[in-house]
């Protein structure tokens, strides 16, 4: 399995709309093969949106469509995520008062309850 996490830093204000912009494409992601599931995870100052894959390449699939741009105010993966280093977010993804940054792991599942 295949996690990506985004972790954006950001006033509650834009975090509450990037959350309601996450809801509304998440459904998006089931038409992509290896896609397993998304979540959000919230506290008062972040904002963490976590996917799972079947692979990486999965991911990659969705990150070089064009579904993908239109999730992330036009932007390609690369440019999205900063290649792992914080970055301004479009108005897209929620106003210019907030930064994101990206990591990537491969996981195992040990239990399933």
């Amino acid at each position: 399995m295949f996690i990506a996490v985004t972790r954006i830093a950001a006033p509650a204000e834009a975090l509450d709309r990037m959350a309601v912009a996450f809801r509304k494409a998440a459904p998006d992601l089931k038409q992509f093969n290896g896609f397993l599931g998304f979540e959000l995870w919230r506290d008062t100052q972040t904002l963490q949106a976590v996917s799972r894959w079947e692979s990486r390449a999965a991911m990659e699939t969705y990150t070089r469509s064009g579904l993908f741009g239109a999730h992330h105010g036009g932007e390609t993966g690369a440019q999205a995520h900063g290649g792992g280093q914080a970055h301004a977010q479009t108005p897209a993804q929620g106003g210019a008062a907030s930064a994101a940054s990206a990591a990537y792991y491969e996981a195992e599942v040990v239990v399933v309850v």
